[in-house]
Parts: structure tokens; sequence; C-alpha cells
């Protein structure tokens, strides 16, 4: 019973113990540096994972149907696949086609003077402000909703309830990055 809890909840048990890992190095300050945006610069939203096919893919699509300059790509991945079939069931009942979705290289993005680049994961963000935090801001999309979440834990190969509640929480994050653009 629990085992299915953290399933639906966490994508598996390894999720909830890196989700609450980096919950605590967050009190504990290591994320700070992701929180400081000028969110008056902010042109595009890049929505970065490892794949680009379940959770960048999604929140590309979702900040767009907010009427907001965005796209994805992946860390680990090569150009021209399609989403993953669960995410792409998932976003169509949330009416969002990811049918058409082609992964993207972050080697091989085009990066724009005021991109922000949002990661899912630590090692994440890590990585993308080392080799390209001199051209944009970089941040963990976690950082910024409720509650916070440093590490969003990839629903790849997880139930398509954890799909869903990660789809939430993906939401649930971009519409505060949203409001925090609008207002300025």
């Amino acid at each position: 019973m629990i085992n299915q809890w953290l399933k639906e909840k966490y994508g598996s048990r390894r999720g909830a113990l890196r989700t609450y890992w980096h919950r605590v190095l967050y009190y504990l300050g290591r994320y700070r540096p992701y929180r400081k945006i000028d969110w008056s610069s902010v042109d595009r939203l890049v929505f970065v994972c490892k794949g680009n096919i379940c959770r960048s893919a999604y929140s590309e699509a979702f900040a767009k149907s907010l009427g907001i300059d965005a796209i994805s790509c992946g860390i680990d991945t090569d150009p021209g696949h399609p989403a993953n079939d669960v995410a792409i069931k998932v976003g169509a009942s949330r009416g969002f086609d990811l049918s058409q979705h082609k992964t993207q290289p972050v080697r091989l993005l085009q990066f724009k003077e005021n991109d922000l680049l949002l990661a899912m994961e630590p090692w994440q963000v890590e990585y993308l402000s080392k080799e390209y935090g001199e051209h944009s801001s970089c941040s963990l999309l976690g950082l910024w909703g409720s509650p916070v979440l440093p590490y969003i834990h990839d629903p790849y190969g997880a139930s398509s309830i954890y799909f869903s509640n990660c789809f939430d929480y993906l939401e649930d994050s971009i519409h505060e990055v949203a409001r925090k653009i609008s207002k300025n």
C-alpha cells in the first residue's frame, strides 16, 4: 500500500527519497542562487530535462498555452525523437497535443539574449549554469511551485497517475513563473 502511494505521488521510492533530500538541501540554502532572477529581463522560457520527452515537452506546451514564448530541450538526447507515449496520452487527456513534439538537444539550441533556462533536477541546473550560464539565467522550475520541490522526479517509466501528478505540479510552477514575468 505504501509502495503504491509512493509510486503515485513521487514516481518511485527513489523519487520520494530524492525529493525529500533536495528539499532538505533547499532549506539549508543550497539552491538560493537559483532564485535570483531578473524577471523583467525574461523574454523566453527554456524548459530543460534529461531526454526532452516528458517533463520539458509538457512544460513547453503548457507555457505556450498561456501565451508565453517557450521552447524545450534535453541534456541527454538526440534530435527528432517523439514524446513519450504515456506523456502523449496524459497530455491529450489534459488538452495538449504532444504527438508532434520532437526532441531537441540543448547543445543544438539557438539561445536568445534573455532566455531563462528552467531545469527539473539540481544536476541539470548545475550543468546548465556551468555550460550556458554566461548566456542565460538558470533556475529550477520546482523552486517556483508550491510546495517548493527543487527535484521533480522524471515520470519516464512511471504510472499514468504519477504522470498526471507530475504535470499538475509543472502547471502550478509555470503559473507562478508566468505571474512573476507578467508583474514586470
